[in-house]
């Protein structure tokens, strides 16, 4: 997990334009070491008048939040550098439309993350390199200890 989820109203974005958000998303994560099959992007395109910003409707806006808990940013340079690859990805493809656009990082606990039932392998460097060449979750030793 990584999860970026994105509301919008409808006809905001192309779908190549979310494909390719999508991908660099991606891409952006593998740079740190993560699969590709731990990262999600949703785009959420609310409904006729479900979608209000400054009380306006419909908005030129959108909003995303990013959801963690494979790994924490450790500090504020590396934060400032990841805030910095955010802007990167999104940027070039809404500030052209006129777009405000707004997001949030949530860091959730590691604890309560599962894939397939397992707790992914982060502190199994062999595991995890396996599951990264795979691109998918393989059963371990450990993987469903509480």
């Amino acid at each position: 997990m990584p999860r970026w989820t994105f509301y919008l109203s409808p006809n905001t974005l192309t779908q190549d334009e979310k494909g390719t958000i999508a991908r660099k998303v991606t891409d952006l994560y593998i740079s740190f070491g993560i699969p590709a099959f731990w990262v999600n992007v949703f785009f959420h395109e609310t409904g006729e008048g479900n979608f209000y910003s400054g009380g306006e409707y419909p908005p030129n806006a959108v909003f995303f939040h990013m959801d963690h808990a494979a790994s924490k940013i450790d500090s504020e340079n590396l934060r400032g550098e990841f805030i910095r690859k955010v802007n990167d990805i999104v940027g070039p493809i809404l500030d052209p439309k006129g777009i405000k656009w707004e997001y949030n990082l949530y860091e959730h606990p590691r604890d309560n993350w599962r894939i397939n039932g397992m707790i992914p392998p982060m502190e199994y460097p062999e595991v995890l390199r396996e599951w990264r060449e795979k691109n998918a979750p393989v059963v371990y030793e450990g993987a469903y200890k509480l």
